[in-house]
């Protein structure tokens, strides 16, 4: 909607040679002559020092925060976890014959590791287990839309995580009227239905056809040159058994029995070990809006939490609660369903989430908060850069950003808007947003 737009330039510049205080009501005319449908926009803005509210309209409606839950959920999983968690994928022989892995649900392992791993498999190895007690098996969050499941950004996650749970797909351009070549080196089985032909530009529409089977991806459109895509792996455990099956045979190792589950015995000795820290998935989570990391993460957190050896997301969900009642934030009104944001059933109002940021205002956590430049934020807020530090949230017909802002007379203040009007496009939203925190970057 090129009106907003327009509209909001203009209004920038008049802003910019006004030396008005007024801050309801310019908010309020901004949002009038905007045409955004008032009741289908939530805002807070308040003093992050004295916590008094500044500005409010609709703080206390539930609506679906977005990605912006993730800004509440990762000061409560870093909390839980502690700074020297490390995510850990274990090889322990059992006797002379066997082997087992034992999964940590690392999100960003990858098979080029689970081979360095299974390298140190014997050749006369007979027997591979796993155990996958790390995670439930529950591979899909409640309320995510069953019509994403192709979207990349929110594959299946669980103890199974491996290569992002992503298959990489090449497709070579059409030759000599022969269909486009597909090429699948990761081996896991896939039915195309390859309907691409040759093109001076790349579009290409990719989508499985569950009523054939749940592998079957039908691609469609045009290539005009090597093209790499992606797409969600549909059953993880599958994925990975594949994957150490390949590793095993690459090093000879045929297994009498295939790759069964197994927990570990407290006998069995550890031979190798792949760690990484927990630093960069939490600023990964906070700045570019990882998904998949940020549902690992609320799960293990939970686990730990509620002392179970398996991680739930109902023990993620007691552990945010209980976390909300310790530092007397009022959650009675709101839903939490997972970690990130994705499903819909997630709701919140404006009021909890800037009373959340008051809390924790000087959480190290919050640090790693995108400014303007940097990850979700990187074309957005430019003149802002280090007085604002933001989480931003876009799903289905939500727009959402939440944060912190030091103003242009150094006040500090925590703000959350989001934004459900159906008739305005994400672009027209985000816009609505970076006007509003501009305003009041200047007026307060």
């Amino acid at each position: 909607m090129k009106k907003i737009l327009i509209l909001l330039c203009a209004m920038a510049l008049f802003t910019l040679g006004s030396n008005a205080k007024g801050t309801k009501t310019d908010f309020s005319n901004v949002l009038k002559e905007s045409g955004v449908d008032t009741e289908s926009i939530a805002i807070s803005i308040k003093n992050a020092n004295s916590g008094k509210l500044v500005y409010s309209l609709n703080d206390k409606i539930l609506i679906s925060p977005a990605s912006v839950q993730k800004a509440l959920t990762m000061p409560v999983i870093a909390e839980t976890l502690g700074s020297d968690y490390e995510f850990s994928t274990e090889l322990y022989s059992r006797g002379n014959d066997a082997y087992l892995l034992k999964l940590g649900a690392d999100p960003y392992l990858t098979s080029k590791e689970l081979k360095q791993l299974i390298n140190q498999v014997n050749i006369d190895a007979k027997k591979m287990y796993i155990d996958d007690s790390i995670l439930d098996s529950k591979t899909w969050g409640e309320g995510w839309q069953w019509d994403d499941d192709m979207n990349v950004l929110m594959p299946k996650f669980g103890a199974y995580n491996l290569d992002k749970n992503l298959i990489k797909l090449t497709i070579m351009p059409p030759q000599n009227g022969q269909p486009a070549t597909i090429i699948n080196p990761s081996k896991y089985p896939l039915v195309f239905f390859n309907n691409i032909t040759k093109g001076d530009k790349t579009k290409l529409d990719i989508h499985r056809d569950s009523a054939i089977s749940e592998n079957t991806i039908v691609l469609s459109g045009t290539v005009a040159r090597p093209t790499t895509v992606y797409v969600p792996v549909n059953n993880i455990k599958r994925y990975f058994e594949l994957q150490t099956k390949i590793a095993l045979e690459n090093k000879k190792v045929y297994l009498k029995s295939g790759i069964v589950s197994g927990k570990k015995n407290e006998s069995d000795t550890v031979k190798a070990k792949i760690t990484r820290g927990i630093e960069p998935a939490i600023s990964d989570v906070l700045k570019n809006s990882n998904n998949m990391v940020a549902e690992t993460m609320f799960k293990l957190a939970g686990g730990k939490y509620c002392n179970l050896e398996t991680g739930t997301d109902s023990s993620g969900i007691k552990m945010f609660n209980d976390y909300c009642v310790k530092h007397k934030i009022d959650n009675s009104r709101i839903r939490i369903v997972d970690g990130s944001g994705v499903s819909k059933n997630n709701l919140v109002s404006t009021n909890f989430v800037t009373d959340f940021l008051l809390v924790n205002k000087n959480n190290k956590i919050m640090e790693k908060l995108p400014t303007s430049g940097e990850g979700t934020l990187t074309h957005r807020l430019l003149p802002l850069k280090d007085k604002i530090k933001a989480k931003t949230g876009t799903h289905c017909d939500i727009s959402s950003i939440a944060g912190y802002l030091t103003s242009k007379n150094g006040n500090k203040y925590v703000f959350c808007i989001i934004n459900n009007d159906m008739k305005l496009s994400t672009s027209d939203k985000k816009a609505l947003e970076d006007y509003i925190l501009r305003e009041a970057y200047l007026r307060l």
